[in-house]
């Protein structure tokens, strides 16, 4: 009597063959440590995208600032004169903050974006 021959899928190779296609697919596109790691930018559009991204974040981040400021000041205008003046006053002071803030943290992305001997990869 013959013995049956095993299957492919039984054999230990191709299980393992197997597996790492399923790793390899499930690792594909993923980003395993941030661009600053390794000093080596993933994408392509440089320090022009990345100034754009720092932009369009300070825009928000300014936008939400001066709605907050807007409405600061229209609950300081309901107060009675002596309280109105110190809220006005710490409002602006709170204000002026926030913007050195934002305009501290519009600064420090830019200069990330152009760091020194950075690459490109893909």
């Amino acid at each position: 009597m013959k013995q049956a021959r095993p299957s492919w899928t039984s054999t230990p190779w191709v299980l393992a063959a197997l597996a790492l296609a399923i790793a390899l697919t499930a690792v594909v596109g993923c980003t395993m440590i941030g661009d600053s790691m390794t000093g080596v930018r993933l994408k392509a559009d440089g320090a022009t995208g990345c100034i754009k991204d720092c932009n369009d974040t300070y825009k928000a981040a300014f936008d939400a600032e001066q709605k907050l400021h807007d409405a600061n000041i229209e609950a300081c205008q309901a107060l009675s004169q002596p309280d109105k003046a110190t809220c006005l006053d710490d409002e602006a002071a709170r204000h002026e903050a926030a913007m050195t803030a934002l305009s501290a943290a519009k600064t420090d992305c830019q200069n990330d974006c152009h760091r020194q001997g950075s690459g490109t990869a893909g």
